[in-house]
């Protein structure tokens, strides 16, 4: 809503004769009434602009703060003009949205001449607006002024928190064939769940693990979650570090976890209804990217059977999920109440939250 300087907001932006150019679908909706309006205007006015709140409807509204730096981010909004340090680009309407007029700056000159057409956006620049001056000078209107997004508020592609052991890393990536197991574990008292996941190559080299607690509401949290928060975050790593090309064995104690994953789901507004289809929907969409992905059942908590055979001696995705199972417990002894939310679970429409917890 702001200027593009962002120290005020213009008056067409609360009386519907403004609207950004935006590449996201939105409802229609009937258009708002008048009283719906100042309603608008004077609830943005107490939140963003309290030191202005009986100025004219006709005159820009300055904000109580400026805004900041423009955050180096991709931006649903289409504005016209773009710049970076060196180069500007506008977007034509005649030539459609993918074509972009560019103009660059003329030497140690503090103006910018057209050179040309370019089919994206140059890296690092944000939105502005330019005046042409004399002889085919063009001004930008505002300085060049972009910070990268920070750190902390993560994409969705990144590891949920998880405590990750990489340094066989390397080893992975120069093998053709890996063995994978995942596992979860449920207190059901405590109500908490975690769960652990082991990557190595055929001859048990390049160990590498994840785990991490489970957040999701304590009312339908169970080891059907945790099994599937375990395999879903061994493949969003495979797939992450690039190790989705390789040909991938990846075991699972939870049976029904294995089916399901290995089953065509038409994901229906009927079937998302499902418990944990969310989940199930997430990790098929990273499934698709992966050229050999096996998913097999290995019977679980062999360890507790009766018999003396030692740890080294069983079959080595045994061995895998017994090690993934006490990781799995040990993780959920010492997790905690989270103190921020995980990020939202890619390929769901919607994502409610409860506190901190999806």
């Amino acid at each position: 809503m702001a200027s593009l300087c962002g120290k005020h907001i213009k008056p067409n932006r609360f009386n519907g004769t403004w609207r950004a150019k935006s590449r996201l679908k939105w409802n229609r909706q009937p258009p708002p009434t008048g009283m719906m309006w100042d309603t608008f205007r004077r609830l943005i006015k107490r939140a963003f602009c309290s030191k202005s709140m009986n100025r004219a409807k006709t005159l820009n509204i300055p904000l109580d703060v400026p805004l900041g730096s423009w955050y180096n981010i991709d931006r649903h909004i289409e504005y016209e003009v773009y710049r970076s340090q060196n180069t500007m680009c506008k977007r034509p309407v005649e030539e459609g949205p993918s074509i972009f007029e560019r103009y660059e700056v003329a030497g140690e000159a503090n103006y910018f001449v057209r050179s040309g057409t370019r089919n994206t956006l140059v890296h690092a620049s944000h939105p502005t607006s330019m005046t042409e001056g004399r002889e085919g000078h063009y001004h930008p209107d505002h300085q060049y002024n972009i910070v990268e997004y920070p750190n902390e508020q993560r994409s969705v592609s990144e590891e949920d928190d998880e405590d990750i052991e990489e340094n066989g890393l390397e080893i992975l990536r120069e093998s053709d064939n890996l063995i994978a197991c995942s596992d979860g574990s449920y207190d059901p008292i405590e109500q908490k769940a975690a769960f652990n996941w082991r990557i190595v190559t055929n001859d048990e080299k390049g160990l590498t693990s994840g785990s991490a607690p489970v957040n999701t509401n304590p009312k339908y949290l169970n080891s059907y979650r945790a099994e599937f928060a375990g395999l879903r975050g061994v493949i969003r790593y495979l797939k992450k570090h690039e190790l989705h090309k390789k040909s991938i064995t990846l075991y699972c104690g939870g049976k029904s976890c294995v089916d399901a994953l290995n089953s065509n789901i038409n994901f229906t507004s009927a079937t998302l209804e499902k418990a944990e289809s969310d989940i199930i929907q997430a990790t098929q969409k990273i499934m698709k990217d992966f050229s050999d992905l096996k998913i097999e059942w290995v019977k679980g908590h062999q360890d507790d059977d009766d018999d003396d055979t030692e740890l080294s001696e069983r079959p080595l995705p045994v061995r895998l999920n017994i090690q993934c199972d006490l990781a799995a417990k040990e993780c959920l002894r010492n997790s905690i109440k989270p103190s921020k939310r995980a990020p939202p679970m890619e390929g769901s429409k919607a994502t409610l939250y409860l506190g901190m917890n999806m």
